[in-house]
């Protein structure tokens, strides 16, 4: 009999571990992003992989932040939602009326995956889930009187490191408007080019799809570093 309610209380035991551990994988699946599968692309009429997909955007996150310390107010305003551009133009502001200038240095990709891209009506919504590396660093740009120009050499650097490298993670959330043909004729030399990658002529520059026809930023969450479900 003792031994009959020993088992049972083992048994017992043993289906609370594997019911606690079923709620924690669970739990833990709940904060992790699959990747979009190519199968799934294709499937929806796209002729670009997951990774070609996810470097263009990881490339345009890049050319946003050296846009917001170069001050490239057009091009800003061209991918950006209005809420995120107005964001960019407070920071710059503040660091204007402190005289610092935040720099931003040799940015690299550590991963950059495709975790959901959908179609809703006549508008495509795609998020990338990006962790990126680099230097960040801030400068004192006061003007400097010409006894201190003999005395200060070197950048004034007044936070941050050139040298310590930063690591960062974020949920880029992008919108364009749905089109079937995402390839677009150059009006000024007929260069045809995936507008998926840029909005830019590849061979002359020239602007070739408006902010409803390319990818536009409307969200950016930071994330703690963590793992991504393969």
């Amino acid at each position: 009999m003792v031994g009959f309610l020993i088992a049972g209380i083992v048994i017992f035991s043993i289906v609370i571990v594997v019911c606690v551990i079923l709620l924690i994988r669970l739990s833990g699946k709940e904060t992790l992003l699959m990747e979009v599968s190519n199968r799934y692309l294709k499937d929806i009429g796209k002729d670009y992989n997951k990774d070609t997909f996810a470097m263009a955007i990881y490339e345009l996150y890049r050319d946003i932040i050296d846009g917001v310390q170069n001050e490239r107010y057009e091009f800003l305003r061209d991918v950006l939602s209005d809420e995120i551009y107005n964001s960019y133009l407070r920071g710059i502001k503040l660091s204007k009326d402190h005289q610092v200038k935040n720099i931003v240095a040799d940015m690299k990709p550590t991963f950059s995956r495709l975790v959901s891209l959908i179609i809703k009506g006549d508008m495509e919504v795609a998020k990338v889930w990006i962790r990126v590396s680099f230097l960040e660093y801030a400068l004192d740009v006061t003007p400097l009187t010409e006894e201190q120009k003999q005395v200060v050499k070197g950048d004034r650097i007044v936070g941050g490191s050139k040298t310590r490298r930063l690591e960062k993670e974020y949920i880029l959330t992008l919108v364009k408007a749905h089109t079937p043909k995402e390839s677009v004729a150059c009006p000024s030399c007929g260069h045809v080019t995936h507008v998926v990658l840029r909005n830019q002529c590849t061979r002359c520059g020239s602007n070739i799809a408006n902010r409803r026809y390319h990818w536009v930023m409307i969200g950016k969450e930071e994330k703690p570093l963590s793992q991504i479900v393969k």
